[in-house]
């Protein structure tokens, strides 16, 4: 085996498993993703049985659909690595000792000292991708639809007890460690040896592997929303029970596995639950442009069913915001989650964010920032845009998201966080 395929694998697992996902706390829409994620206090209505029910209370339109998709994608730390070793030319210092480790010279000893140190910090790091997709409808004041959130990862696990560089020679079953290799005075060592130190005998065996996990759910909410008038302002509730079908997949597999996905279809496991998401909105006396909202989803703490008898449970989650209209031309919003949440690969998101929509009647244009706060965050700064056109039957928006911090494989630059999200929209 060619030891560099740690790095390979690490990419396919997170790549590959694109039938199976998992999930984390999301507000759907293009328009929420292009407003730095804020959409709880604002949202087309169509969507409001996801994002906040609440908002179904003073929905204007008679009827509304939305069609949307999109995918995000994180590097949890894995592509930095993945782009320093191939800087330092790992693939091929392995190449040229496997088999023939008495060759070894200096640069190489100092090559592969600096690549054991990136892949021994490569332990619990990966990928995670996160593609979404949304059919929602609204009447009046209610709401329904299927929502689809997810969330892939694929993580690395080191052996830390195995890093040793013991490589074999061009005799069969004899071994050497190129650190402390004299050739004036040779030590060879054990097949035995070999394994229980090796780096490389880590990988083949296995203790150095990967997790592929994933989760995805499928929401078919129905929900209403109430106003409840006041001499203080306008309080709306609003709640959805919904139905939820989920998909978990979860193996180890080898880092130079080709043939992992092979049989994906028998570790997957089907759940059928429901879920409860309860909303508030509250527009105060002294402005009706002012929307301040909260909303917890989940809140009964669904799970799902994992390969060998184990269980994914989805932790309420809870959001608050506030959306301000000035004049007919721009609308200004703000999100908080209020409560951190762990990714299935261990990362954990809990963002703030907000932007500005700028209607020019034929054209909208949308702009933000946002940040996860939490203390695992790699992206830093993520910003945020997208545009929308069309008469209110047929609105068509595109946007994406881009952070701030990037890394590179083989000299390309890419950002450590981003999503691209697009949706059709009709209303009456």
């Amino acid at each position: 085996m060619s030891f560099s395929k740690i790095t390979l694998s690490l990419i396919a697992s997170a790549c590959a498993v694109t039938a199976v996902s998992a999930m984390e706390f999301q507000v759907l829409g293009a328009k929420a993703a292009s407003m730095g994620g804020a959409g709880v206090a604002t949202s087309p209505s169509s969507l409001s049985a996801y994002n906040n029910p609440a908002l179904l209370a003073k929905n204007k339109e008679k009827f509304s659909l939305h069609i949307g998709a999109g995918v995000g994608l994180k590097d949890t730390g894995a592509g930095k690595a993945v782009g320093d070793l191939s800087d330092l030319k790992f693939s091929d210092t392995m190449d040229k000792l496997d088999g023939n480790a008495q060759s070894v010279t200096q640069t190489d000893i100092d090559t592969l000292k600096k690549a054991r140190d990136i892949v021994t910090g490569m332990d619990k790091k990966g990928f995670s991708l996160n593609p979404t997709a949304d059919f929602g409808l609204s009447y009046k004041s209610f709401g329904t639809g299927l929502f689809i959130t997810s969330d892939i990862g694929g993580v690395a696990n080191v052996d830390q007890t195995r890093t040793a560089l013991i490589f074999e020679t061009s005799t069969p079953g004899q071994y050497i460690d190129i650190e402390t290799f004299n050739p004036n005075s040779p030590v060879y060592l054990t097949q035995a040896q070999y394994q229980a130190a090796s780096l490389k005998a880590a990988a083949d065996s296995g203790t150095t592997n990967i997790d592929v996990i994933g989760l995805a759910v499928a929401e078919v909410p129905l929900a209403y929303g109430y106003a409840f008038e006041t001499p203080y302002g306008s309080l709306s509730v609003g709640g959805a029970a919904k139905v939820m079908a989920g998909k978990t997949f979860y193996t180890q597999v080898k880092v130079d596995s080709t043939n992992a996905f092979d049989n994906a279809d028998k570790n997957v496991v089907n759940t059928t639950t429901f879920g409860v998401d309860l909303g508030l909105a509250y527009q105060p006396s002294f402005s009706e442009s002012l929307n301040l909202a909260l909303v917890g989803k989940n809140l009964n703490k669904p799970s799902f069913n994992v390969q060998g008898g184990g269980k994914y449970e989805i932790k309420p989650a809870y959001r608050a915001g506030a959306a301000y209209k000035v004049g007919k031309r721009l609308e200004l919003a703000f999100d908080a989650d209020l409560t951190e949440n762990k990714g299935l690969t261990g990362y954990n998101t809990r963002y703030v964010g907000g932007g500005a929509n700028i209607d020019l009647t034929l054209l909208e244009l949308n702009l933000g920032l946002m940040k996860n706060t939490a203390a695992n965050d790699l992206a830093g700064l993520i910003y945020t845009a997208g545009i929308a056109t069309g008469p209110s039957w047929l609105h068509f928006e595109l946007s994406g998201q881009m952070a701030s911090k990037s890394g590179a494989v083989d000299g390309t630059a890419y950002p450590m966080q981003a999503l691209v999200n697009f949706a059709l929209s009709s209303a009456w």
